[in-house]
């Protein structure tokens, strides 16, 4: 049996924007709070990938983009910090046969990647990466976490800040809300290209910058040129985002690779981009990738110290083709860790 560590005044897990919002407002309070993240990074989907021999790219969250009060507080942030800029890019959607212009609010950009962001909003708050919970249990009087590194952790609070299917994994039957079990999501692959110094220019574009969306069905859904983030790439590297559909059908394909080179090819017959024979290529499986029905509250309550949240809280009609995380799942996700930490901060 593993030894039980310090009792906490409360644990979270999950480093994303929901989890570290939450532990933020708790530990302005004075309370002793503690994050485990089962991945080695912060920021949940400001997920970045590192490039051989150099370079990196963001295959989930791109940019953030102005217009929620939390997402601009935000971008207060990294500008303040220098991490952020304004993404010099012309956006795109494919409909009907063709490329128009899509209008956007102003999207920043973090060149050394958003992840980067994360931290500087988690400043200061412990957070324990690679440490994935794989229990969570009610012990009379504090909340228990195992995670699968052997380690448990103790806290009079829980703030549960993950997929919900994952939160439903975690919990015991007589500790899950009821309407947990209704939240779900969308899954994702996404595919990232590298293509040393070739240059990757769209017809009618102005910008080396540019995005495209699928303003309808497709095999994909979302394509962008991500070098054009970095202040000064050491090649040319695409990000692209496959339909959920597609993604459902090549979830458990044992060559991913192949999977990924046959999703460049469909966007190339729509596209008529020359997007074949990359330098490398890296495939990423997202189960989790968009909420696809959410729940009407903005946090779950699990019991008078505990609370369960996320990006699938708050329903709220989306727009089919944001990319991964789009600053709207963000600020839902940031308006549920406030919700969960002001729930804990009323309980005690």
């Amino acid at each position: 049996m593993s030894e039980l560590l310090e009792i906490l005044d409360a644990i979270v897990v999950g480093a994303g924007w929901a989890g570290l919002t939450c532990a933020r407002s708790l530990q302005a309070a004075g309370w002793n709070v503690r994050i485990l993240e089962k991945s080695r990074g912060w920021g949940g989907r400001a997920a970045r990938r590192r490039l051989s021999p150099e370079g990196m790219a963001e295959h989930g969250l791109p940019a953030l983009a102005e217009g929620w009060p939390a997402i601009d507080a935000l971008i207060t942030l990294g500008r303040d910090r220098g991490l952020l800029e304004l993404w010099r890019a012309e956006h795109w959607q494919w409909t009907e046969g063709q490329i128009q212009p899509r209008s956007l609010p102003p999207q920043w950009i973090a060149p050394a990647g958003l992840s980067g962001l994360a931290r500087a909003y988690g400043e200061g708050i412990p957070v324990e990466v690679q440490q994935r919970a794989s229990q969570v249990t009610w012990q009379g009087d504090r909340w228990q976490v195992q995670t699968d590194q052997g380690d448990c952790y103790a806290a009079r609070h829980l703030g549960l800040f993950v997929p919900a299917p994952q939160a439903q994994e975690l919990l015991p039957l007589d500790l899950q809300p009821a309407s947990l079990g209704t939240a779900c999501y969308d899954p994702c692959i996404t595919v990232i290209a590298c293509y040393g110094d070739r240059s990757l220019e769209l017809p009618g574009s102005q910008m080396e910058g540019w995005t495209i969306a699928a303003a309808e069905p497709r095999d994909w859904r979302w394509l962008a040129l991500d070098s054009s983030k970095r202040r000064e790439p050491s090649e040319t590297v695409v990000v692209l985002h496959s339909s959920a559909a597609w993604a459902e059908a090549h979830f458990e394909d044992s060559d991913l690779i192949q999977a990924g080179h046959s999703l460049l090819q469909s966007v190339e017959a729509d596209l008529a981009l020359s997007l074949e024979q990359p330098r490398s290529l890296q495939v990423h499986r997202w189960r989790y990738a968009l909420p696809k029905i959410t729940v009407a509250e903005p946090v779950l309550k699990l019991s008078d110290r505990g609370v369960c949240g996320g990006d699938w809280c708050r329903g709220t009609a989306m727009a089919s083709n944001l990319p991964i995380g789009g600053s709207a799942f963000v600020a839902q996700a940031i308006a549920s860790g406030e919700a969960g930490a002001q729930q804990l901060l009323m309980a005690d």
